[in-house]
C-alpha cells in the first residue's frame, strides 16, 4: 500500500514572498528555444520559497550544503502548534519543552505558526519568531533541525539574527517557507525529507519538503 505523503511546500512562482534584499525570483521562457520545446529560466536566490540553510549561510567557515550527508536531510521529527500568535511575536519555549522528551535522538522540530496563509502578502514579513529562550533550549535539545512555516526563523521585521547564529553554530539545520503543517498532528512522529539541490559550496538550497506517517 502506498505512503501518504504530506506536502510541505510552498510554490515557487511570481508573486511569490522573499526576504527583503534577496535576489527577486524570476521564472521566464528560455530564449532560442524552438517549439515545440519548452525551456524555462529561473532566477532564484539559495533562500528562495521552502528551502534549507547550511552553516555557511551565518556561519564563517561553516559547511556548505554539499558537505553534510545526504542523512541529514531525511530523519524523523514532530510539529508543535505555537497557537494564535500575533504579529512581530517572540514564540515561548514552554510550548514544546515538555514534548522534547519524546523526540527522536538527532530529529526534526517543526513549528507550526499558521502563518503560511499569509504567503505572498505583505503580512507575511511581520511573523512570529523564535524567542531567546526558545533558541537556548532548542540548541541544547537532541535535534539536528528546526524547521517554521514562516520567512525567518529569526525577527524579519526587528532584524534579529540570534536563532541564526545560535541554531547553526550547534549544528542544528534551519528549514523555512514550510507549508500545511496543519495537516500533521501536533507531537506526533513523522518520517521527513528535506533534500537539497547538489549545490556545491554554496550556503542553502531549494527544498522539497514532504513528510509521511512509517
Amino acid at each position: 500500500m502506498a505512503k501518504l505523503l504530506f506536502d510541505l511546500n510552498q510554490p515557487v512562482q511570481y508573486g511569490m514572498s522573499f526576504f527583503p534584499g534577496d535576489p527577486v525570483p524570476l521564472i521566464d521562457p528560455a530564449e532560442g528555444v524552438e517549439p515545440p520545446w519548452r525551456v524555462t529560466q529561473l532566477h532564484l536566490g539559495t533562500h528562495t520559497g521552502t528551502h534549507i540553510d547550511a552553516a555557511s549561510h551565518f556561519i564563517p567557515h561553516g559547511l556548505t550544503i554539499d558537505h553534510y550527508p545526504l542523512s541529514r536531510f531525511l530523519l524523523q521529527g514532530m510539529v508543535v502548534s505555537a497557537g494564535n500568535l500575533a504579529e512581530d511575536e517572540a514564540i515561548p519555549a514552554d510550548l514544546f519543552t515538555e514534548m522534547l522528551a519524546s523526540m527522536p535522538e538527532g530529529g526534526a522540530l517543526l513549528i507550526q505558526t499558521g502563518w503560511d496563509k499569509f504567503w505572498g502578502q505583505e503580512r507575511y514579513l511581520h511573523h512570529p519568531y523564535l524567542s531567546e529562550q526558545c533558541v537556548r533550549v532548542m540548541s541544547a535539545a537532541p535535534i539536528s533541525l528546526v524547521g517554521i512555516d514562516a520567512l525567518n526563523v529569526d525577527s524579519t521585521h526587528r532584524k534579529t539574527t540570534h536563532a541564526h547564529q545560535h541554531l547553526l553554530g550547534n549544528d542544528i539545520l534551519i528549514v523555512e517557507n514550510l507549508a500545511r503543517l496543519n495537516q500533521l498532528t501536533p507531537g506526533m512522529i513523522y518520517s521527513f525529507s528535506f533534500l537539497p539541490l547538489l549545490l556545491p559550496g554554496l550556503d542553502g538550497s531549494p527544498v522539497r519538503a514532504i513528510a509521511w506517517e512509517e
